[in-house]
């Protein structure tokens, strides 16, 4: 769905299944279009009353002056550019902030626009909906009518594949890379955002067709990745963002369901095992599950050296996660490169098993 115009030119609300509103403030089309790409897809109930979290992004040349209790930071990120912001409310239910304008977000926006979400915007709303028993869960995910599989995984292990293989295989997609993870309801929410594509994904997306263009810009980015850490001497990992719906025919999406069953992507192991979780392996799980999140890193360094903040949302992260694994009785550890995945119907097995607990 389109984003709701508050304003026609400057506001746009992307609504997040009720429980949170992202709002833009931009008159520069190139950060409307990146939102839009990023969140149209998610945005639903536009309609609906403002949720009770609110995050609002404004695009400011200037930033505001500073209050009591806000975070300031600068960050020359990975010896590239450097970025500015300011944060206001972190503490609250309605969380603000002012993101500096950058040069290059008129020559190539995604570079500019990558560093807000990762890095400032979404650690911010993984912070905030763990206060709302949601968790926006580092993962792959695929669903039938009624069943929801949760695939979180480290980076590098294969969620996308694994998440088009399955799809292959009669599944629709809730998401490749985030979930949103909803314990009260026990249902998880698509979370469409665009596919990050690299080299491995042209060959190994199983029934996938990449169009010309994109496959161009894969390979492109691939000598760009190359040239920058041999010159900078540091790792990048620069991607092509395709929606599913533009590599796979019909409707590949599906609609928020009850989750059903867990599996645990790493590198190592067999394709398919099995751990029964119990009260003496449910917290050394959690954590690392934790490890393997993307956005609590970046949020600890949003936080910085404020100990208290700190200490309570390492605290609430690892609630969650244990109250979610306690719904189930068993977890699937899952090694995409052990598995042949043009065939994954030993893992289709185990997972339409289930692994909610019955107690």
């Amino acid at each position: 769905m389109a984003p709701h115009p508050e304003h026609a030119r400057s506001t746009s609300t992307y609504r997040f299944y009720g429980i949170l509103d992202i709002v833009l403030h931009t008159e520069h089309a190139g950060w409307r279009r990146y939102f839009d790409n990023e969140y149209a897809r998610i945005s639903s109930d536009t309609g609906a009353d403002a949720a009770a979290l609110r995050v609002d992004v404004h695009i400011t040349k200037r930033p505001p002056a500073r209050q009591p209790g806000d975070i300031v930071r600068s960050e020359r990120f990975k010896g590239l550019f450097r970025y500015s912001y300011v944060i206001r409310g972190i503490d609250t239910d309605h969380v603000t902030i002012w993101f500096r304008e950058h040069p290059i977000d008129r020559v190539y926006m995604n570079a500019i626009g990558v560093y807000l979400q990762a890095q400032v915007l979404e650690p911010i709303v993984y912070a905030k909906l763990l206060q709302e028993d949601v968790l926006l869960l580092h993962a792959g995910g695929v669903a039938s009518t009624d069943k929801g599989f949760l695939l979180p995984a480290y980076g590098g292990t294969g969620k996308t594949t694994l998440s088009m293989s399955l799809m292959a295989a009669g599944y629709k997609l809730l998401g490749d890379d985030l979930l949103f993870v909803e314990l009260r309801s026990g249902r998880v929410h698509p979370y469409p955002r665009p596919l990050h594509v690299f080299t491995y994904n042209i060959r190994n997306l199983v029934d996938a067709r990449i169009p010309t263009k994109y496959q161009v810009a894969v390979y492109t980015k691939n000598v760009l990745r190359w040239v920058l850490e041999r010159v900078l001497r540091r790792e990048f990992l620069i991607s092509t963002r395709v929606h599913a719906d533009e590599l796979y025919p019909g409707d590949v999406f599906a609609t928020a369901v009850p989750y059903t069953a867990i599996g645990f992507l790493r590198k190592t192991g067999p394709a398919v095992e099995e751990v029964r979780i119990t009260e003496d392996n449910v917290h050394e799980l959690a954590d690392a599950i934790a490890a393997s999140e993307d956005l609590n890193d970046s949020m600890l360094a949003i936080l910085g050296p404020d100990s208290r903040r700190v200490a309570a949302f390492r605290s609430l992260e690892h609630d969650v996660i244990v109250r979610l694994l306690r719904q189930f009785d068993r977890l699937l550890y899952v090694n995409t490169r052990a598995m042949d995945l043009a065939h994954p119907e030993p893992l289709i097995a185990e997972l339409e098993r289930g692994s909610l607990a019955t107690a």
